[in-house]
């Protein structure tokens, strides 16, 4: 029966690489044999200590900072970057990259609850971006208070046109539809259960005058005239001659709930933490949340069981603990039913049961093949073009990032029952077979840097191979890098054989052999770059 029961010994090597391939962009053989010293409640200590990004903000081709910050107020960017650029997307993905902890892969997943579009400024998107990675470390409920008033998100769903004489219900559709408590069955015309179509009005009313100006709060610079005072980010304002005063009268999803109108700016901040506390408290808010998470971290299928024992207990620690999202997610995968070891036969449903997402098999890619990559602020335009290609592929391959398809996300994420398979037909594999390891071993090269794998080079100084000049251990630690198991029978025999292309095993000690004392590397760059080639190719790679 499925459990929170706590997992507490030693994770070992397949349960660490389990567990970094869930929760970080990160992964190197080194940090994997790191974590399997640990328990998982050390593990995840060392996964949950975010630090701030280096650089704080993104820069222009000159390496000038170029959005101004509370912390940063002055830019020197003597480029005057145009607004069209998608500099702030690059800046995360470069820090996503090389960020060891789990904060930029949560970052994300709070991009799925609340989702808006880059459609905006950069400085408005980076804003956008930092509210979330600022919340990876908080509270759900509070960041609903402060999604709200994001500039991003009221663009996005129009909430900056809610006003008490034009109401707009957007905001408040996607609010209970899509971002916290979602739809129950329709068991009435407009009664989806957890709320109803005269919830949906009420809400819209607590929205309206929560809006922004395009003259200030929409400029780089004059934007920080108007910081939430916690997190010191950029947000909207109260609109009180646009407000709806009168009181909100909400249905029995929410026990006929009465929300007192407010008349002042600090009485309306009041009245939309009240709403949001009335969503909040619903058990099924609770419920919604776990569920998205057990999605995002363990599988897609909630069976009875899984909901029984797993969701609802999960639930009921969520809203104890005041949404806060860390503790939460601990609590998930400190659990023996993560590591899939509640069974007889351990591994077999859980570890290895997602597709990754595009931007998992990149930046996977990238951190387990060891791919050099300049310093951001000693060449930010190669960076920036990489990253450029990147977004490029993983749009192609259905994953538009922080793009999504639509308010409800990404195919991947949100389109049941399938979820994350839809991250694979016919059109994206190419993508992921061709546009990936293809490329980095031939090579290209962005503002004068080269990226390219050079595999001899990897395998004779990284440290992670054992024995290189006997061809069945390097196969084992290859094996090791990119697919935690080692196969057997016609799997292991298939990889052999591509790999070896005919050679012996003695012909193949003797030609690496070589290598190593004369530094020519073409006899064995052509069978190692065949082989990672499969390995990458393969459907093990394509799966956490």
């Amino acid at each position: 029966m499925p459990s929170l029961a706590k997992k507490t010994t030693v994770l070992g090597y397949s349960n660490a690489y389990h567990l970094l391939r869930r929760t970080t962009f990160n992964i190197t053989k080194a940090r994997i044999l790191d974590m399997s010293t640990k328990t998982p409640e050390q593990a995840l200590d060392i996964l949950f200590n975010f630090t701030s990004p280096i650089p704080p903000s993104p820069l222009n081709a000159n390496q000038e900072t170029i959005i101004p910050t509370f912390a940063n107020p002055t830019i020197t960017d003597t480029l005057n970057t145009d607004n069209s650029v998608s500099y702030d997307n690059y800046w995360w993905l470069y820090q996503a990259m090389k960020d060891q902890s789990a904060q930029y892969r949560i970052a994300y997943f709070l991009h799925l609850l609340f989702v808006t579009d880059d459609n905006a400024a950069f400085f408005t998107n980076f804003d956008y971006k930092e509210l979330l990675r600022f919340h990876a470390n908080g509270s759900l409920k509070e960041l609903a208070v402060r999604i709200t008033s994001d500039p991003s998100m009221l663009i996005y769903l129009n909430n900056n046109l809610n006003k008490k004489n034009s109401p707009n219900q957007n905001y408040a559709r996607e609010f209970l539809e899509l971002f916290t408590i979602l739809k129950g069955p329709q068991i009435a015309t407009g009664n989806y259960t957890n709320y109803t179509e005269t919830d949906v009005q009420q809400a819209a009313k607590v929205f309206t005058g929560f809006t922004l100006t395009s003259a200030n709060q929409l400029n780089k610079t004059a934007r920080l005239n108007l910081l939430d005072p916690v997190t010191k980010l950029p947000k909207g304002f109260i609109s009180v001659a646009n407000h709806e005063p009168a009181d909100k009268t909400f249905s029995s999803a929410f026990g006929n709930a009465v929300i007192t109108g407010g008349t002042t700016e600090a009485a309306i901040q009041t009245e939309l933490e009240n709403f949001i506390t009335l969503v909040f408290n619903q058990d099924e808010t609770a419920k919604a949340y776990c569920r998205r998470i057990y999605r995002y971290f363990v599988g897609r299928e909630i069976t009875t069981e899984i909901e029984n024992g797993i969701i609802v207990p999960l639930a009921v620690f969520l809203k104890n603990n005041n949404y806060q999202i860390l503790p939460t997610i601990k609590e998930l995968l400190w659990s023996k039913h993560f590591y899939d070891e509640e069974d007889t036969t351990a591994g077999d449903q859980i570890i290895g049961s997602l597709v990754k997402s595009p931007l998992e098999f990149y930046l996977h890619l990238f951190n387990l093949l060891q791919l050099q990559t300049p310093l951001y602020t000693v060449n930010a335009d190669s960076i920036h073009g990489l990253f450029s290609t990147i977004y490029y592929y993983a749009q192609s391959a259905g994953m538009p990032i922080f793009r999504p398809q639509s308010v409800n996300g990404y195919s991947g994420y949100s389109s049941s029952p399938h979820y994350d398979k839809n991250w694979i037909t016919t059109s994206t594999l190419r993508i992921r077979y061709y546009n990936s390891i293809d490329m980095l071993i031939s090579g290209f090269t962005k503002s004068g840097f080269l990226y390219k794998l050079n595999l001899p080079i990897f395998v004779k100084d990284s440290g992670n191979f054992s024995n290189p000049a006997n061809a069945d251990i390097l196969l084992q630690d290859f094996f090791s890098i990119l697919h935690i198991e080692v196969p057997t029978g016609t799997r292991y025999t298939y990889f052999r054989d591509v790999f070896l292309g005919g050679l012996s095993t003695i012909n193949w000690s003797n030609e690496w052999n070589n290598y190593v004392n004369t530094g020519t590397s073409t006899a064995v760059k052509i069978p190692i770059d065949r082989l990672v080639k499969a390995l990458i190719k393969s459907p093990e790679f394509q799966v956490l």
